[in-house]
């Protein structure tokens, strides 16, 4: 029956609009007000909202007898809700953005319409407006409703060919998925719940369901669009009562379950990444109360129970478990449940959300735990010492140089709120430091007792990381390029690491004369270039991401990239004599190894390096160790100190649409001052001449250069000096 009504419902409303019926309509853009948008929307151009996860839907009251759509959207298939009740199934047919009827022969009066997503999609497409009467409009809608559910699964979420009849796979699995009478949708309905999905078929908690690491739900639920790095999603604009998940059988697929026991590391890893989320979860959406099912394999149930006993164990009192059984017959599309399977599952699940009290917002009594910071006593040799803490939860904290309550302390964290924390301090030579630090999290739990941190200062004295010129490599291992591991053939061969670092030094003369150097990069999978230790370029490593060991590339890729560094890109610290090239190569999620070559001719052609040529490297699997120097070690006599400049946080951030960006300048210099996006592509310079010694401040105005909400890095250079400072705009 599911079949047939279907492809009744496409004939009478698969149809374009006629071009002489177009002036008689009146056309209502995206953005109108009174449109609902629910679960995860691109807004960014809202004249044409995008999306790709299933299950998103868009809700509207309207005066008229009939009702249309634009849209640039030939793929996906939509239930049509009027007034409430299910009128039939969208699918646009042509290319491009198009007009279709969805509904005509209405009751002249006021209508509601509702348009959900059905199926998954591997690409993005566009929504354009909504089509009504000559003369109508949409009039205010009712207020969303107040409880709301995410789902977060696999094809068993996302309710994959759940209107199929047989049990072999269809050629178009999307004509015969309808995830409003998946288990999520029908739970949502029973409770009157707003819903999100974000489910993608063949997903796992660790990897897909043939092994693939990079195909897990955690690496991708950052994203507003399941198929696209970015934009970002913001997770605070929609917090969730309860989150459903639903991740496990395709873990269980990729470990080879079915073909024999999941080896006992398989399982723990499976176990820890599915902490790390809920830790996650709990950290993005507080008060949330979280329902952790477990799907009808024996494995994956007594591992999920595990999960939520040791969750508890540990204070988080809001995490709660569930299952459902096997249902005989009750399978199509190659193991997937039907819908009378899925109401059965959702019924199971109610009965558990029944018994958690899951729209009373969740408060533990347990106060936030530091987890990293300084331990023993310790050297600055810095006017400015940038102290950094990670707790356990999202905590607010604060200091102060005696002990006392935290609601008594006097110094707030510049960078709080979250789980790591940062604040500057100002410091004086010779001085020894003490510092009592507590915080609180989102539920006015408080620290009862202090964190201790002791320094003193030396000023006369310099850290120098592996990226400065006069660092002591003699440890370092040396080799021809390519260097790389799990490669044969001429190359030097590394261990397997996340990150490998390579120097090399050249001598360069006339450098006053030459107007650009050109570096060639070579390799996989993500790479960050520093002159005489500065940051030149970013290749395949995004700019919100921080230059760490542990941190990978932003995706696979095999790098043959030319770095142009020239007046307004670098060319300032080419030093006359010995300068120092440093390259730190980060490997992909889906990458086990890393590889690297470079060479370096400046504009006059000369060659300072070969491919192939010796580098020192270092591959011990983490960074490497500072190393403390005299404090004219690193720099000339007239060389102003890094401590003497500073990029200061930007006011206000967020901002709409104008921000202030505050920087100190040391002496008299070029001061270069940009503004990138978050893939490192630059959007504006803001400042790119000699300034004198002091403060100052220039103005950034996203709305002049009509930018898009969204993370916008400001990098500031001056003398030896590099910051970048993330700014966040929103309209």
């Amino acid at each position: 029956m599911a079949k047939k009504i279907f492809f009744t419902f496409i004939l009478v409303i698969g149809l374009q609009m006629a071009d002489n019926k177009m002036n008689a309509q009146n056309i209502i853009t995206p953005d109108n007000p009174n449109i609902q948008y629910y679960g995860r929307w691109d807004l960014t151009d809202a004249t044409a909202p995008s999306y790709s996860w299933p299950g998103v839907y868009l809700y509207a009251e309207f005066e008229g007898t009939s009702i249309g759509i634009r849209t640039a959207d030939n793929f996906n298939y939509f239930n049509i809700y009027i007034d409430g009740e299910l009128k039939g199934i969208f699918h646009g047919n042509k290319t491009g953005i198009n007009n279709y009827s969805l509904f005509e022969n209405l009751s002249d009066g006021q209508h509601s319409i509702k348009l959900l997503k059905r199926n998954e999609t591997w690409n993005k497409f566009s929504y354009n407006g909504l089509i009504l009467d000559e003369g109508k409009n949409l009039l205010p809608p009712a207020e969303k409703p107040e409880r709301k559910i995410e789902f977060i699964g696999d094809s068993f979420t996302s309710a994959s060919g759940n209107e199929y009849a047989y049990q072999d796979s269809p050629p178009d699995v999307e004509k015969y998925t309808n995830v409003a009478e998946g288990f999520g949708p029908i739970i949502a309905d029973h409770f009157g719940a707003q819903f999100m999905m974000s489910s993608i078929s063949g997903f796992g908690m660790v990897l897909d369901w043939q092994g693939i690491k990079t195909n897990a739900i955690p690496l991708v639920y950052d994203r507003t669009l399941s198929v696209s790095q970015y934009p970002k999603w913001d997770f605070a604009k929609w917090i969730p009562n309860l989150v459903v998940i639903g991740l496990g059988l395709n873990d269980y697929s990729g470990f080879g379950g079915w073909n024999g026991p999941i080896t006992v590391e398989n399982r723990e890893l499976y176990k820890s990444e599915y902490h790390k989320f809920l830790a996650r979860l709990l950290d993005i959406y507080p008060g949330v109360k979280i329902l952790a099912v477990a799907a009808h394999v024996t494995w994956i149930q007594d591992a999920v129970k595990e999960i939520v006993i040791e969750e508890n164990e540990v204070g988080n009192k809001n995490i709660f478990y569930a299952d459902y059984p096997y249902y005989t017959g009750g399978y199509v599309n190659n193991g997937h449940p039907t819908v009378e399977t899925h109401h059965k599952i959702a019924e199971r699940i109610i009965s558990a959300i029944d018994e958690i009290d899951a729209w009373q917002s969740y408060s533990d009594s347990v106060a936030p735990n530091i987890t990293k910071m300084p331990t023993a006593d310790f050297k600055v040799y810095d006017k400015n010492y940038e102290l950094i803490i990670e707790t356990d939860t999202y905590a607010n904290l604060k200091y102060s140089t005696s002990d006392k309550p935290y609601t008594e302390m006097e110094n707030q964290f510049t960078t709080t709120g979250k789980r790591e924390h940062k604040t500057d301090i100002e410091c004086e030579h010779g001085k020894d430091y003490t510092l009592y630090i507590r915080g609180i999290d989102p539920y006015g739990n408080a620290m009862d007792s202090s964190a201790v941190v002791k320094f003193s200062v030396d000023t006369t004295k310099i850290l120098l990381n592996w990226k400065s010129l006069n660092y002591n490599e003699q440890d370092w291992k040396k080799g021809l390029t390519p260097i790389g591991s799990g490669a044969t053939g001429n190359v030097t061969s590394i261990e397997k690491v996340t990150t490998g670092y390579f120097r090399k030094k050249v001598t360069v003369e006339n450098a006053t004369s030459i107007v650009g150097v050109g570096i060639m990069i070579k390799g996989n999978d993500g790479a960050i270039v520093y002159l005489n230790g500065n940051e030149i370029q970013r290749i395949n490593f995004s700019f919100d991401k921080e230059a760490i060991y542990s941190e990978t590339a932003d995706a696979l890729k095999t790098i043959n990239q030319m770095i142009v560094i020239n007046s307004t890109n670098g060319l300032k610290y080419l030093k006359e004599g010995e300068n120092v090239i440093a390259v730190e190569i980060h490997r992909s999620n889906s990458n086990e190894f890393i590889s690297f070559d470079s060479r370096m001719y400046d504009s006059k052609n000369k060659q300072y390096y070969k491919l192939g040529d010796e580098w020192t490297y270092y591959d011990k699997g983490n960074m490497p160790a500072e190393q403390i120097g005299d404090k004219t070690t690193d720099m000339k006599n007239d060389e102003p100190l890094q401590g003497n400049y500073e990029l200061k946080p930007n006011y206000p951030n967020p901002f709409n649409p104008e921000t202030t960006i505050e920087y100190r300048v040391a002496k008299a210099s070029l001061v270069d001052v940009k503004v990138f996006d978050i893939l490192g592509q630059e959007i504006v310079s803001l400042v790119n001449e000699i300034k004198d010694a002091g403060n100052h401040s220039v103005k950034f105005d996203a709305g002049k250069l009509q930018l898009n909400s969204g993370v916008y890095f400001c990098r500031f250079n001056s003398g030896n000096y590099t910051a970048i400072q993330k700014m966040l705009y929103l309209k």
